[in-house]
């Protein structure tokens, strides 16, 4: 339980935390097969790109991250490779290791993806402005305190 936080308004946060969850996951399908058709890649290749862009990952670090097992993300990062969007290097705090990085053509790709359109679902018309500002600020809070 976080600290200062009663059992009731832990259970209203992990309420509230599978709504959401439900909503997205329910609501996502229409830009997951553009992005999909956008950049030809499956949309579990897809996520490893946008986890790579963030900055050189080691593949444990990675599967962590996309919540997959290392020989999945293994799998990914071989395609991404293939495809000419990541590349493998040494790492140079621990030669052991490899870190996997984005080449300049999968940042390209990751940056024409993101661009690809992503509208609110009709749901969204029943909320009035000040609840849809509302609804920003907070998950625009939950991100920063997420993000730091």
């Amino acid at each position: 339980m976080s600290e200062g936080r009663t059992t009731a308004q832990t259970r209203d946060a992990a309420r509230a935390w599978q709504l959401m969850a439900h909503f997205v996951i329910d609501h996502r399908g229409p830009w997951r097969k553009a992005m999909m058709a956008r950049t030809g890649l499956p949309f579990n290749h897809f996520r490893l790109l946008r986890r790579i862009g963030s900055g050189a990952v080691t593949i444990g670090d990675l599967a962590a991250a996309a919540t997959i097992d290392a020989p999945a993300a293994t799998v990914g990062v071989n395609e991404l490779e293939k495809r000419g969007l990541a590349e493998r290097t040494v790492d140079p705090t621990n030669r052991r290791r490899k870190l996997v990085s984005l080449t300049d053509s999968g940042h390209a790709v990751l940056a024409d993806a993101m661009t690809t359109d992503d509208p609110a679902p009709s749901a969204f018309d029943a909320l009035d402005d000040d609840e849809i500002a509302e609804l920003v600020r907070l998950i625009a809070k939950l991100d920063t305190t997420a993000h730091g």
